[in-house]
């Protein structure tokens, strides 16, 4: 055998090197994260409520995403015009089961937050305690003893009290180069521990370091009727207008589906509040290629109510992907800013 190989080296390589041209490229990693077109979940397989009686469906929409993609992958990507490649975040390295984990807390987050929000519209029973700040990322970069699933309960041993004063003080005593103590709550031990954020090289800008959300509990057996949760099978905050309006139209008499498949995305908070989400483009393809009679797209407004437009925004991309498709009317395309207006429109429109 080494006698073959020694005498044919040089052909065994000049055969070798299309095996390898073809096996690298599904091999090699590159800095590139894809998004590709998803799944409908039916919210009432995640949380039900006995009783509910609506005769279509709301649905939350997930999308597939791929961390650096192979170069094959990313070749095969640029092919499909329904598929996005973003550059991956470098500032965001997570192994994957600290992906599962955030995505996880953030599942979490979104569903306390439309069964409170529902309950509380519908002026049903229930109860919730705000325990502070729950950590669902943390930058590669940063250097402090703060973990994923950390609750940040005091700031400079003063009670936080929410997400947005929290933030803009934590960034104004960076500006001012103020000292700042965080109070950690992990798994019921209580520490402290000093912030400080990740400058830029140049140390004019700096990042936070790491992103949480407002963290709400519900006192178990206080909600009235009585919910219950099952095994969600995505991960992330999207799906929290869709399990809002889902969970709302459980626990009031009029069926809001009104026999449509309706789908959606957008974050949730208490005070009914939606937010962006990531993946809208692919998300509006998904819903339709899946039946959706009607698809609620996030969106801000102006002081005048009139929808934010940029490049890049949500309402943005989602329009790009609904004229790709030919504005279709078998679908309504519905831009809400807050859970009030989603409701409104199902009420308004057969």
């Amino acid at each position: 055998m080494k006698k073959i190989l020694k005498k044919h080296w040089l052909l065994i390589v000049l055969l070798s090197i299309p095996y390898f041209l073809i096996v690298l490229p599904g091999v090699i990693r590159i800095n590139y994260d894809m998004t590709s077109p998803g799944d409908l979940n039916k919210v009432g397989s995640v949380i039900s409520v006995a009783g509910s009686k609506e005769e279509g469906s709301f649905n939350t929409v997930s999308v597939y995403s791929v961390e650096r993609v192979t170069l094959l992958t990313y070749c095969i990507g640029m092919l499909d015009k329904i598929v996005d490649l973003d550059e991956s975040f470098e500032l965001i390295q997570m192994t994957s089961q600290e992906s599962f984990t955030s995505g996880t807390i953030q599942k979490n987050v979104s569903i306390n937050n439309s069964i409170i929000l529902a309950y509380n519209q519908a002026n049903k029973k229930i109860e919730s305690e705000y325990k502070g700040l729950i950590v669902h990322t943390v930058f590669k970069d940063f250097k402090y003893d703060i973990r994923i699933g950390d609750i940040i309960t005091k700031y400079n041993n003063e009670e936080v009290t929410d997400e947005v004063t929290f933030t803009n003080k934590l960034i104004q005593d960076v500006r001012e180069k103020n000292n700042i103590t965080l109070t950690i709550n992990r798994d019921g031990k209580i520490s402290e521990v000093k912030y400080e954020p990740i400058f830029t090289e140049d140390n004019k800008s700096f990042y936070i370091g790491i992103s949480f959300y407002d963290y709400y509990t519900i006192v178990e057996g206080s909600a009235d009727p009585a919910y219950e949760l099952n095994k969600a099978h995505t991960l992330g905050p999207s799906g929290g207008l869709m399990q809002a309006l889902s969970v709302y139209n459980a626990i009031t008499e009029e069926d809001l589906t009104k026999g449509r498949k309706i789908a959606g995305t957008g974050t949730i908070d208490i005070n009914g509040d939606i937010g962006a989400i990531g993946g809208i483009y692919q998300k509006v393809f998904t819903a339709y290629f899946s039946n959706a009679d009607v698809f609620f797209v996030p969106v801000e407004k102006d002081n005048n109510g009139n929808i934010i437009i940029e490049e890049g925004n949500n309402y943005s991309e989602a329009l790009r992907a609904y004229e790709i498709l030919g504005k279709p009317d078998s679908m309504a395309f519905v831009p809400v800013a807050s859970f009030k207006e989603a409701v409104e429109w199902l009420l308004g429109n057969e």
